[in-house]
């Protein structure tokens, strides 16, 4: 997806299908004439930006400087996000979109196609992101969306699908195998959970695999079992993701932010490299497998 000689870059959030879903709003406006670049939290901005017109979607930088930076050297700067922690941040582009009460993929696709009605894909990816869960085959989408690959043609020819209601009424018969599946792994990951002490709170903490609708299905169920918060962590190649959900008492985004990350009042997240300590206790005797 990388272009040096392309003018147009759109920086998304990576492995978040809200954050694909907004790269997916802006390939359906630009297509090949932009280069599309994942990029994460903790990472170095992509050097190919100078001169350019740049959007970032469902993102935004952690410090000033950086974003400051990118203002003064690309061409045309936009920002639209909708993660609470960023908002003085993205406030603080030249153009922006700040709205907490639309998803990254609801704020691009308003943005890049303000006279086009949302499709259903990205409905349903705003209903997951910002866990309102109103359309019933919400799940469903999101879990099949994130098992396979990220890819604009795959996307769009899903999209398609969604649109018509007798392919629709067939993918969501195949779709529902995938989500029965999932909670079977999401219960069993929160059925391995264990009791940790973190930032005053005592409260459940799970391993479970990367894949994000996994994390915020296993913590919505240790938040049931146990509230206010749960803790959900998955080893990466340099180190931990941690997750944060909430049921709603407890601002989240708040603690994450003391460990260099951010995110919702309800769903936040942080990194801890290997070789860091660990910012929880373990309050029982039998630890995870893996400790």
């Amino acid at each position: 997806m990388h272009g040096h000689h392309k003018q147009i870059a759109v920086l998304y959030h990576g492995g978040c299908p809200d954050g694909f879903g907004a790269a997916y709003a802006a390939w359906k406006k630009f297509g090949d004439s932009a280069t599309y670049i994942p990029v994460s939290y903790g990472e170095s901005i992509p050097e190919e930006l100078d001169g350019k017109e740049v959007y970032i979607v469902d993102f935004c930088y952690e410090s000033p400087e950086r974003m400051s930076m990118l203002a003064k050297s690309t061409k045309r700067l936009v920002v639209l996000d909708h993660h609470k922690s960023n908002r003085a941040r993205v406030e603080s582009a030249p153009e922006h979109v700040y709205d907490a009460n639309r998803s990254g993929a609801g704020i691009a696709w308003d943005f890049f196609h303000p006279n086009t009605p949302r499709p259903r894909l990205i409905e349903h990816l705003e209903d997951d992101d910002l866990y309102r869960f109103k359309l019933p085959e919400t799940k469903a989408v999101v879990i099949y969306l994130g098992v396979n690959p990220h890819n604009f043609e795959k996307w769009d020819s899903f999209a398609t699908r969604l649109e018509n209601q007798t392919t629709r009424i067939e993918l969501m018969n195949d779709l529902r195998k995938y989500e029965e599946y999932f909670e079977i792994l999401a219960q069993h990951a929160a059925a391995q959970a264990k009791m940790v002490s973190f930032e005053g709170y005592e409260c459940f903490f799970a391993n479970t695999h990367p894949f994000i609708s996994m994390r915020s299905r296993v913590g919505v169920i240790l938040v049931e079992k146990k509230p206010p918060i749960a803790l959900i962590a998955s080893a990466h190649p340099k180190g931990y993701g941690v997750s944060l959900r909430s049921n709603g008492t407890v601002d989240v985004s708040e603690l994450a932010k003391k460990y260099g990350g951010g995110g919702h009042s309800q769903s936040a997240g942080f990194g801890i490299e290997w070789g860091q300590p660990l910012p929880w206790i373990f309050l029982e005797d039998d630890l995870p497998a893996d400790k």
